[in-house]
């Protein structure tokens, strides 16, 4: 297993995420996890533009299959290993975001969606906050009733801050 596939197994360890490929539900997982954890600052090198379920990057979907298989196949390459401090502090800051609040009644997967999607927004396109707003009410209706919810879990969160 090269380096680039270990890190990218230590990243998602690290956030709770599995590697598990089979379902949507957990591509999506794997796809938002490491779009904010390279937002807080732990970046693996994965750039990212936008797809209907929001951030996407194909160089770590191409990753993810490749760990995917690398690890049916047995390989622990990764065992003993560990990502340097300053990418696991980044990561620490992730953690309080990998669960909905109490109140949002989205899965794991449609939460991680609408923060990423949000902070894209944002961030990336560089949207005010009516402009973001607007566009998940059309592009993620189903989302776009917590976004306020989602704003705030982002402030808590220095570096994916939306106000800084």
């Amino acid at each position: 297993m090269d380096a680039r596939l270990i890190a990218l197994k230590l990243f998602l360890n690290e956030l709770g995420i599995s590697e598990n490929t089979s379902t949507i539900e957990n591509r999506k997982l794997i796809q938002k996890g490491v779009y904010l954890g390279q937002c807080a600052g732990a970046d693996l090198g994965y750039r990212f533009g936008w797809d209907k379920m929001g951030p996407f990057s194909a160089d770590l979907a191409r990753d993810y299959y490749l760990l995917s298989d690398s690890l049916a196949l047995g390989n622990q390459d990764y065992e003993g290993m560990m990502l340097q401090p300053q990418t696991r502090q980044a990561l620490k800051q992730v953690l309080p975001l990998m669960k909905a609040p109490k109140g949002v009644e989205l899965t794991q997967a449609d939460w991680l969606e609408l923060l990423s999607s949000l902070h894209f927004m944002r961030k990336i396109r560089g949207y005010d906050a009516a402009t973001a707003r607007k566009a998940l009410e059309t592009e993620k209706p189903k989302l776009s009733h917590f976004v306020e919810q989602a704003k705030d879990k982002l402030k808590e969160v220095r570096s994916l801050n939306l106000n800084s």
